[in-house]
C-alpha cells in the first residue's frame, strides 16, 4: 500500500495548502464577490483565490464520504495533458467520480439535457468533464473503464440537481456527498483499495521529467571525448555508443551480376559456347544457300 499511502499524504498536504492560502487571503475575499471581480492588476489573482476557495469548499463536502468506504485524491495529474490538473477524483464503491468544481453565478441550471448559466449554453464545461472521465478511464485495465463517471459540482447553488444529455451529473454542493453515495455498488473493499493504489500512483507521478527542456530521445553521447563517462540511459556509468554509420557501398553489376572475377571468367566462356552453338546452327542453311544461288 506504498502508493495508497503516498496519495493520501499528497491529500493532506494540498488540503492543508489550499486552508493556508485562504487565511492568508481572507481579508481581500470581499473584493471579489459577486459577478465580476475588479478591475485592476490583482483581477487574475483574485480569481485564482476564488477556484482556490471553491476546491477547498467541495473538498470538505466531499470528506464526508470518507465513513461510506469512500477515498479522495486532490489536485492530482490530468492523464494525457502534463500541466492541466484534475480537482478531485473520487474511489468508492460506486466506482470513480471525477469532480469538477464551477462557482458560477447567476441562474444556473440544466434546462432541455442543456447545462445553463443565465439562458447561455455551457456545453464547453460538459466537454470538459467528458474529456476528464475519458482520460482517468484510459489509464485503468478495460473492465474497470465503465465505473468511471464526470460530476460537476456547483457551490452557487447549493441544492441543484440535473444530468445533461451527455449523461453527465450536475449537483449543488449541498447535495453532492449523498449523490455519491447513492450510487450503486460495483467494488467491494479490497477492490476499491487496489483501484485506489493504482489512480493514486498514475494521477500523482510525474507526467514530464524537466518541463523547461527539449530532449532528443535519438541522441546517444559518444564514448570518447568530453561526454564520455557520463551517466546514460543504461544506468551510472553504462557504456552507452553512437552507432556508427558507415556509407554503404554501391554494388557493381555486369549483365545484372556481381562484378566477380569468377563471374567474369564465367560470362566470358557462355559468349564464346553460345557463338560455336550459333556457327553450328547457321552452317548448312548458309551451304545450302550457296549450293542454290546461281554461278
Amino acid at each position: 500500500m506504498g502508493a495508497g499511502d503516498a496519495a493520501f499524504e499528497r491529500t493532506r498536504l494540498a488540503s492543508e495548502r489550499i486552508a493556508r492560502l485562504k487565511r492568508d487571503l481572507a481579508p481581500s475575499d470581499s473584493g471579489t464577490q459577486g459577478g465580476c471581480g475588479p478591475a485592476g492588476p490583482d483581477h487574475f489573482g483574485a480569481g485564482s483565490v476564488r477556484m482556490e476557495q471553491t476546491s477547498h469548499l467541495v473538498a470538505e463536502k466531499l470528506a464526508q464520504l470518507g465513513a461510506y468506504g469512500w477515498f479522495l485524491l486532490h489536485d492530482v495529474h490530468w492523464p494525457g495533458r502534463p500541466l492541466a490538473r484534475l480537482e478531485h477524483v473520487l474511489v468508492g464503491p460506486g466506482g470513480v467520480v471525477v469532480v469538477n468544481a464551477k462557482s458560477w453565478s447567476g441562474d444556473v441550471g440544466v434546462v432541455d439535457g442543456s447545462l445553463r448559466q443565465n439562458g447561455h449554453d455551457r456545453f464547453p464545461a460538459v466537454e470538459t468533464a467528458l474529456a476528464q472521465a475519458a482520460a482517468v478511464a484510459a489509464v485503468l485495465p478495460a473492465q474497470r473503464r465503465r465505473l468511471v463517471r464526470s460530476l460537476i459540482c456547483l457551490t452557487g447553488q447549493p441544492e441543484l440537481q440535473g444530468t445533461t444529455g451527455a449523461g453527465i451529473e450536475v449537483r449543488g454542493i449541498g447535495c453532492i456527498a449523498a449523490a455519491v453515495a447513492g450510487l450503486p455498488d460495483e467494488l467491494d473493499a479490497p477492490a476499491v483499495l487496489l483501484l485506489y493504489a493504482q489512480l493514486g500512483q498514475l494521477l500523482t507521478r510525474p507526467q514530464v521529467a524537466d518541463q523547461g527542456a527539449v530532449r532528443n530521445l535519438g541522441y546517444r553521447p559518444a564514448a570518447g571525448g568530453a561526454g564520455a563517462g557520463r551517466p546514460g540511459p543504461g544506468g551510472a556509468g553504462a557504456d552507452v555508443r553512437r552507432p556508427v554509420h558507415r556509407r554503404p557501398v554501391p554494388p557493381r553489376y555486369l549483365y545484372g551480376r556481381d562484378q566477380r572475377t569468377g563471374s567474369v571468367l564465367r560470362v566470358v566462356g557462355r559468349s564464346v559456347v553460345a557463338g560455336l552453338v550459333s556457327a553450328a546452327l547457321l552452317a548448312p542453311p548458309l551451304w545450302l544457300l550457296w549450293e542454290l544461288l546461281p554461278k
